[in-house]
């Protein structure tokens, strides 16, 4: 199928830039970090328990919680090869995906929700990475456009209140 003067559709629909689905905008896939996670969250010493807890433990409160694991995977997802830290803190974060899952998995309050499909789709894909090469590599470029579109609409769906 052609359109007057121009390339096949299938051709258009191949030329897609990397970060760019076909249905929707540009994805802003943020550059790779190199510095310790904790840093960038503002924790000083990992090995405290209280700490620990005031920053990644559920709240039981979906939006804040929602938010704050989302914060957390973004930083995992951006982790680049050689960061301090990164075994240690992909193996929190994986502990706090799970700790959001078996929270609201079962709430009616969540489970309707767009954004809980949204961000259980983009924790399927980051624990995936985890399970399969372990805590100590970083997420493969190629799948951080999607991750970061999931995460743009659990935002999205999030300001909305759905």
């Amino acid at each position: 199928f052609f359109l007057a003067g121009s390339e096949p559709v299938w051709a258009q629909a191949a030329a897609v830039m990397p970060g760019q689905t076909l249905s929707g905008p540009q994805v802003d896939v943020p550059d790779r970090i190199n510095a310790d996670p904790y840093e960038l969250i503002g924790m000083e010493n990992p090995e405290d328990k209280k700490e620990d807890y005031r920053t990644f433990y559920m709240k039981q409160k979906y939006r804040q919680d929602t938010y704050q694991v989302m914060k957390h995977m973004k930083i995992s997802a951006s982790l680049d090869k050689g960061t301090p830290n990164m075994e240690k803190w992909n193996t929190r974060v994986k502990k706090e995906m799970n700790d959001w899952l078996a929270i609201y998995r079962r709430q009616n309050v969540s489970v309707g929700r767009q954004s809980y499909y949204s961000l259980y789709s983009a924790i399927n894909t980051l624990a995936s990475h985890f399970t399969s090469y372990g805590p100590k590599f970083p997420f493969p470029n190629k799948r951080r456009p999607r991750f970061f579109e999931l995460c743009q609409q659990v935002e999205k769906y999030l300001e909305k209140g759905k």
